[in-house]
């Protein structure tokens, strides 16, 4: 469980981006995070990950069943050394943290990167750095999961493949959290989301509730009918 207790979070000459965020997890649940360009998502998702200090607020891990708190996080933009080969950097990967060998070899398999290995990192389109990036992240199993824009540039066979262990991790008890602009993923996977803009959590809800409160049948309706609402109230 993941307790986020007033968090804000600001950089050097800025106003603060994301503000007084409040709100607690459940293992077993998959949490998806949206909101425009600049509404503070990669900051929250950064301060989960500890990479930026909080000004103010606490991101608490509660229940922990490992020691240390497990966390695999797959970026948007994959960043690896560009001058090593696949097969070196996969090597890598292994000693970083034990593995279970034949689901480890199973998922290189799926992900079609066998044909890789001798190929240099710089080399390799968007794509397959992206298959790459998911196998670092899911080679082992985690207490949570975050996943920043998971199927961006990805085909549709390896985007599958990506949900398929999304929901697989949530099934085994972790926490999962993706961002996504892509609103029918949200509506195929979270059990609950919720949507920043301007650094604040103006909906926290489930896709099935929220649809049903504004009385429409997928995501992009309501929330144009919701954003359509919010606008009235500020003009």
């Amino acid at each position: 469980m993941i307790e986020v207790k007033n968090l804000t979070i600001g950089y050097t000459g800025n106003s603060a981006v994301v503000k007084d965020v409040n709100f607690s997890t459940e293992p077993g649940t998959i949490l998806s995070i949206i909101g425009p360009n600049g509404s503070g998502k990669s900051s929250l998702i950064k301060g989960i990950l500890g990479l930026v200090q909080p000004l103010r607020g606490q991101i608490n891990f509660l229940e922990k069943k490992s020691e240390p708190h497990t966390i695999g996080y797959m970026p948007q933009t994959p960043r690896f050394p560009t001058n090593i080969k696949v097969r070196e950097l996969i090597s890598f990967f292994n000693k970083l943290e034990p593995v279970e060998e034949d689901r480890f070899q199973n998922l290189i398999s799926i992900l079609e990167l066998n044909n890789h290995m001798d190929k240099k990192i710089g080399s390799l389109s968007g794509g397959t750095k992206q298959k790459i990036s998911i196998l670092q992240c899911f080679s082992s199993k985690k207490d949570l999961y975050i996943i920043d824009e998971p199927t961006a540039s990805l085909d549709p066979y390896i985007s599958h493949l990506l949900k398929s262990l999304l929901v697989e991790k949530k099934k085994e008890g972790s926490l999962v959290i993706f961002s996504t602009h892509i609103l029918a993923e949200l509506q195929e996977l979270a059990d609950r989301f919720l949507l920043l803009s301007e650094g604040t959590i103006l909906i926290d809800d489930s896709p099935e509730n929220f649809l049903r409160k504004n009385n429409k049948s997928n995501l992009d309706q309501a929330l144009m009918n919701f954003w359509n609402e919010e606008y009235k109230t500020k003009l």
